[in-house]
Protein backbone atom coordinates (compact mmCIF):
# COMPACT_ATOMS: atom_id res chain seq x y z
CA UNK A 1 0.00 0.00 0.00
CA UNK A 2 1.22 3.49 -0.87
CA UNK A 3 0.20 5.54 2.16
CA UNK A 4 -0.96 9.09 1.53
CA UNK A 5 -1.79 11.80 4.03
CA UNK A 6 -4.27 14.63 4.15
CA UNK A 7 -1.42 16.91 3.14
CA UNK A 8 -0.97 14.87 -0.07
CA UNK A 9 -4.56 15.51 -1.13
CA UNK A 10 -4.75 19.14 -0.06
CA UNK A 11 -4.23 20.52 -3.55
CA UNK A 12 -6.18 21.58 -6.61
CA UNK A 13 -4.94 18.70 -8.81
CA UNK A 14 -6.39 16.15 -6.42
CA UNK A 15 -9.78 17.83 -6.07
CA UNK A 16 -10.27 18.56 -9.79
CA UNK A 17 -9.68 14.89 -10.57
CA UNK A 18 -11.64 13.60 -7.56
CA UNK A 19 -14.73 15.69 -8.34
CA UNK A 20 -14.39 14.77 -11.99
CA UNK A 21 -14.56 11.02 -11.42
CA UNK A 22 -16.35 10.39 -8.11
CA UNK A 23 -19.88 11.54 -8.89
CA UNK A 24 -21.39 9.51 -11.74
CA UNK A 25 -24.91 10.78 -10.91
CA UNK A 26 -23.96 14.44 -10.38
CA UNK A 27 -26.03 15.99 -13.13
CA UNK A 28 -27.97 19.25 -13.16
CA UNK A 29 -30.97 18.71 -15.43
CA UNK A 30 -31.81 22.42 -15.60
CA UNK A 31 -28.31 23.37 -16.75
CA UNK A 32 -27.81 20.10 -18.67
CA UNK A 33 -24.30 19.66 -17.28
CA UNK A 34 -22.50 17.16 -15.06
CA UNK A 35 -19.85 17.70 -12.40
CA UNK A 36 -17.52 15.61 -14.54
CA UNK A 37 -18.06 17.90 -17.56
CA UNK A 38 -17.30 21.00 -15.50
CA UNK A 39 -14.17 19.51 -13.97
CA UNK A 40 -12.96 18.27 -17.34
CA UNK A 41 -12.76 21.91 -18.41
CA UNK A 42 -10.49 22.65 -15.42
CA UNK A 43 -8.23 19.65 -15.95
CA UNK A 44 -4.78 20.58 -17.16
CA UNK A 45 -2.20 18.28 -18.67
CA UNK A 46 -0.06 18.73 -15.56
CA UNK A 47 -3.05 17.95 -13.32
CA UNK A 48 -3.81 14.82 -15.33
CA UNK A 49 -0.22 13.62 -14.98
CA UNK A 50 -0.34 14.33 -11.24
CA UNK A 51 -3.50 12.19 -10.88
CA UNK A 52 -1.99 9.35 -12.92
CA UNK A 53 1.10 9.35 -10.71
CA UNK A 54 -1.02 9.63 -7.53
CA UNK A 55 -3.29 6.69 -8.49
CA UNK A 56 -0.53 4.60 -10.09
CA UNK A 57 -2.13 4.68 -13.53
CA UNK A 58 -0.24 3.16 -16.44
CA UNK A 59 -1.24 2.28 -19.98
CA UNK A 60 -3.03 -1.05 -19.90
CA UNK A 61 -4.08 -1.07 -16.22
CA UNK A 62 -7.75 -0.80 -17.12
CA UNK A 63 -7.54 -3.79 -19.45
CA UNK A 64 -5.19 -5.86 -17.29
CA UNK A 65 -6.69 -5.42 -13.84
CA UNK A 66 -9.91 -3.48 -14.46
CA UNK A 67 -8.14 -0.44 -13.01
CA UNK A 68 -7.22 -1.99 -9.64
CA UNK A 69 -3.75 -2.16 -8.08
CA UNK A 70 -2.42 -4.51 -5.41
CA UNK A 71 -0.78 -1.52 -3.71
CA UNK A 72 -3.06 1.51 -4.27
CA UNK A 73 -2.60 5.01 -2.89
CA UNK A 74 -4.36 4.71 0.46
CA UNK A 75 -5.52 7.29 2.97
CA UNK A 76 -6.15 6.02 6.49
CA UNK A 77 -7.70 8.25 9.12
CA UNK A 78 -9.39 8.03 12.51
CA UNK A 79 -12.85 9.58 12.28
CA UNK A 80 -13.91 8.85 15.87
CA UNK A 81 -12.65 6.81 18.76
CA UNK A 82 -14.34 3.71 17.34
CA UNK A 83 -14.42 4.58 13.64
CA UNK A 84 -11.46 4.13 11.33
CA UNK A 85 -11.66 5.02 7.63
CA UNK A 86 -9.55 3.79 4.74
CA UNK A 87 -9.89 5.12 1.20
CA UNK A 88 -8.06 3.42 -1.67
CA UNK A 89 -7.44 5.45 -4.82
CA UNK A 90 -7.03 3.05 -7.74
CA UNK A 91 -6.59 4.19 -11.37
CA UNK A 92 -10.11 2.97 -12.16
CA UNK A 93 -11.99 3.30 -8.86
CA UNK A 94 -12.05 4.72 -5.35
CA UNK A 95 -12.89 2.23 -2.60
CA UNK A 96 -14.16 3.23 0.84
CA UNK A 97 -13.86 1.21 4.07
CA UNK A 98 -15.01 1.87 7.62
CA UNK A 99 -13.46 -0.33 10.31
CA UNK A 100 -12.26 -2.70 7.58
CA UNK A 101 -15.70 -3.16 5.99
CA UNK A 102 -16.15 -2.00 2.41
CA UNK A 103 -18.90 0.61 2.24
CA UNK A 104 -18.63 1.73 -1.35
CA UNK A 105 -16.84 2.45 -4.58
CA UNK A 106 -17.28 5.26 -7.09
CA UNK A 107 -15.77 3.74 -10.21
CA UNK A 108 -17.36 1.87 -13.10
CA UNK A 109 -18.71 -0.83 -10.77
CA UNK A 110 -20.31 1.88 -8.67
CA UNK A 111 -21.75 0.59 -5.43
CA UNK A 112 -22.53 2.68 -2.41
CA UNK A 113 -23.95 1.98 0.98
CA UNK A 114 -25.66 5.32 1.45
CA UNK A 115 -24.86 7.39 4.50
CA UNK A 116 -27.36 9.97 5.72
CA UNK A 117 -26.07 13.41 4.78
CA UNK A 118 -26.10 14.55 8.41
CA UNK A 119 -23.46 11.90 9.25
CA UNK A 120 -21.22 13.17 6.45
CA UNK A 121 -21.84 16.75 7.57
CA UNK A 122 -20.66 15.87 11.10
CA UNK A 123 -17.21 15.17 9.67
CA UNK A 124 -16.73 18.94 9.38
CA UNK A 125 -16.18 19.07 13.15
CA UNK A 126 -13.12 16.81 12.92
CA UNK A 127 -9.53 17.73 12.23
CA UNK A 128 -9.29 17.91 8.42
CA UNK A 129 -13.07 18.10 8.42
CA UNK A 130 -13.39 19.86 5.07
CA UNK A 131 -11.35 17.20 3.28
CA UNK A 132 -13.17 14.33 5.04
CA UNK A 133 -16.53 15.88 4.21
CA UNK A 134 -15.61 16.22 0.54
CA UNK A 135 -14.12 12.70 0.42
CA UNK A 136 -17.20 11.02 1.90
CA UNK A 137 -19.76 13.19 0.13
CA UNK A 138 -20.24 10.69 -2.76
CA UNK A 139 -21.66 8.26 -0.17
CA UNK A 140 -24.25 10.70 1.16
CA UNK A 141 -27.95 10.60 0.46
CA UNK A 142 -30.33 13.54 0.85
CA UNK A 143 -34.04 14.13 0.61
CA UNK A 144 -35.07 16.18 -2.44
CA UNK A 145 -36.28 19.03 -0.22
CA UNK A 146 -32.74 19.37 1.20
CA UNK A 147 -31.16 19.97 -2.21
CA UNK A 148 -30.81 23.78 -1.94
CA UNK A 149 -29.35 23.85 1.57
CA UNK A 150 -26.98 20.96 0.82
CA UNK A 151 -25.87 22.63 -2.43
CA UNK A 152 -24.90 25.73 -0.45
CA UNK A 153 -22.99 23.69 2.14
CA UNK A 154 -21.13 21.74 -0.54
CA UNK A 155 -20.27 24.98 -2.33
CA UNK A 156 -18.98 26.53 0.88
CA UNK A 157 -16.61 23.60 1.47
CA UNK A 158 -15.47 23.48 -2.15
CA UNK A 159 -14.62 27.18 -1.82
CA UNK A 160 -11.34 26.21 -0.17
CA UNK A 161 -10.14 24.96 -3.57
CA UNK A 162 -12.31 26.50 -6.30
CA UNK A 163 -13.73 29.87 -7.39
CA UNK A 164 -17.28 30.64 -6.28
CA UNK A 165 -18.86 30.34 -9.74
CA UNK A 166 -17.46 26.84 -10.20
CA UNK A 167 -18.56 25.87 -6.67
CA UNK A 168 -22.14 26.90 -7.45
CA UNK A 169 -22.24 24.84 -10.65
CA UNK A 170 -20.55 21.70 -9.34
CA UNK A 171 -22.33 21.73 -5.98
CA UNK A 172 -25.65 22.02 -7.82
CA UNK A 173 -24.82 18.93 -9.86
CA UNK A 174 -23.69 16.99 -6.80
CA UNK A 175 -26.72 17.93 -4.68
CA UNK A 176 -29.06 16.96 -7.53
CA UNK A 177 -27.33 13.58 -7.80
CA UNK A 178 -27.47 12.95 -4.05
CA UNK A 179 -31.17 13.84 -4.02
CA UNK A 180 -31.80 11.54 -6.98
CA UNK A 181 -30.12 8.71 -5.08
CA UNK A 182 -32.27 9.62 -2.07
CA UNK A 183 -35.40 8.92 -4.11
CA UNK A 184 -34.13 5.44 -4.93
CA UNK A 185 -32.97 4.61 -1.39
CA UNK A 186 -35.72 6.17 0.70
Amino acid sequence: MKKVSMKDIDNLYFWVNYFGCSYPNAYDEEEEVSASDIMQEMLTEEGGRWWEQFTGYYDGILEENDGYLDEPATLEVMMAQDKYAKIEFHPGDTLYYINGEKIGSTGPHWEIRKIPYEEVRQLLALENGCQLYLLFLPLAVIRPEETDSVRREIGAQMGKYFPESLCRSVSGCIAAGLAQEGRFHA
